[in-house]
């Protein structure tokens, strides 16, 4: 036989297993997952983290070694397809040297919940086998934090937007679902005087299954600490329930109607800190939310809770308006209002100078006015000292020339600063009462028969028109 010297070769195996090794920790040591693929797209190679995603993940992105990579994505379905389609198309591409990289970000669907990765494929200058290496990054909770932020924003764009209350529900409501994924959510506010919640408000995915859920939830109510919305309203914190049935960390008693068999998310409405409504969400899956979730919702809750509380605010405002016209309105026959120098800025409704433009003038301007100059002398010194004043009578020479009489009543106006800022007030046609009046005093001087009976109704005219006047008074 004969012997040979193959130390040289034996030295040169070894640094190459050692180098594959030490290239193999490497690889392993990654935190994203690294596969290598030859010129077909079979895969050679891939790192310990991307048999752990390979195991995790049923997709586009579960492919082992021996595998053809560009099989897994033509193959992709459903949602994934036009993903697949793109990286098969990116993939080629690398392979055949017409690009050095390719990028793409793409989603899919698992059991825990919608995943987003971040694929990037790039070429290898060699020329051994290896012609690609894919590397492949789970961004799900950048990409979650990415839509929370949106969501937050679409939010606030909603309730810029909205000018009703209702309006402004839905469209929230819809914003939460659209951006989680949910099938439907529903508003419960909180009745103040009776210490209950009421179903307020919802928004639903066309679907006939959520279409009935919502129209049962119509007529819920809830105490407080009664159910999921009445923990949260109780607790003022938010609440979630991955599987309704076998989750150990809610009681079956504590479980509300609305819950079933899915997954609930429930978080308060707040103003100023204080709870005025609950937020429920359903869906067959619900993950546990995180931090950034949690701190989203609370200000979801806290702008929405603000928005509600405002917009009741100036409904009542609005009635409460609507009441004091409506007073006014019977209480008096027009009202006025006057700037710091007691000129007229507005005359509503009624005003016994008709369609003449009376802006500009003071009392004391008007045209016919029947006063004698010791009474403007005395009213003048009432507006000096910034009084109000009732009862305020003066005559005014009607073009018919017949005389109307009219009582007005004003108060002083001050800004917020305390500056005075004019007079507002109120107006009453007397005519016919100081007419009766004036008829009723020219009968007793006159000398007449009191059996006369156009004297005896004409008593009884005056006295019903003096009568009329009084309950106008009265009414002022």
């Amino acid at each position: 036989g004969i012997t040979r010297d193959v130390t040289a070769r034996k030295l040169s195996e070894a640094a190459v297993q050692e180098s594959n090794r030490y290239a193999r920790t490497i690889l392993d040591g990654l935190g994203a997952a690294i596969a290598v693929l030859d010129h077909a797209g079979f895969v050679l190679s891939v790192n310990q983290a991307w048999r752990a995603l390979a195991m995790s993940h049923s997709g586009i992105a579960d492919v082992g070694c021996g595998s053809n990579y560009l099989v897994g994505f033509d193959n992709a379905c459903s949602d994934e397809h036009v993903d697949g389609m793109a990286l098969a198309a990116g993939l080629r591409q690398v392979i055949a040297g017409e690009r050095a990289l390719f990028r793409h970000d793409y989603a899919c669907d698992s059991p825990s919940g919608w995943r987003w990765f971040a694929l990037s494929i790039s070429g290898t200058a060699s020329d051994d086998a290896a012609r690609a290496i894919v590397s492949c990054e789970d961004i799900s909770e950048r990409k979650r934090a990415e839509l929370l932020l949106d969501l937050e924003r679409t939010v606030l764009r909603c309730l810029a937007g909205a000018g009703t209350a209702g309006s402004a529900l839905q469209s929230v409501i819809r914003a939460v679902c659209e951006s989680q994924g949910w099938n439907c959510g529903r508003y419960f506010s909180l009745d103040q005087a009776v210490g209950v919640l009421r179903f307020s408000g919802s928004w639903g995915v066309p679907d006939a299954a959520v279409e009935q859920f919502l129209d049962k939830s119509r007529g819920l109510i809830f105490h407080p600490g009664t159910g999921l919305a009445g923990r949260v309203c109780q607790s003022g914190q938010p609440l979630w329930v991955i599987d309704g049935t076998r989750n150990v960390r809610v009681s079956s008693t504590a479980l509300a109607p609305e819950t079933g068999d899915e997954g609930a998310f429930v978080f308060p409405v707040t103003s100023a800190d204080t709870t005025v409504g609950v937020l429920a969400f359903s869906n067959p899956v619900i993950r546990e939310p995180d931090d950034r979730t949690l701190q989203v919702v609370r200000s979801i809750g806290s702008h929405l809770g603000g928005f509600l509380q405002r917009q009741q605010a100036m409904a009542s405002l609005r009635r409460s308006e609507s009441r004091f016209r409506a007073l006014t309105d019977l209480a008096s026959d027009w009202h006025w209002e006057q700037d710091g120098d007691c000129r007229f800025t507005q005359s509503i409704a009624g005003c016994p100078f008709g369609d003449a433009d009376i802006r500009g003038m003071t009392h004391w301007d008007l045209p016919n006015v029947v006063l004698s100059e010791a009474q403007w002398a005395e009213h003048k010194s009432h507006l000096a000292a910034r009084w109000s004043f009732l009862d305020f009578e003066f005559a005014i020479i009607q073009p018919d020339g017949q005389t109307g009489y009219y009582s007005i009543c004003g108060e002083p106006v001050y800004d917020e600063s305390g500056v005075f800022s004019g007079y507002h007030g109120t107006g009453l046609d007397i005519t016919r009462r100081k007419r009766a009046a004036i008829a009723l005093r020219g009968s007793e001087d006159a000398e007449v028969d009191p059996d006369d009976p156009a004297f005896a109704n004409a008593v009884r005219v005056a006295r019903r028109a003096s009568a009329e006047g009084i309950a106008d008074q009265v009414r002022k």
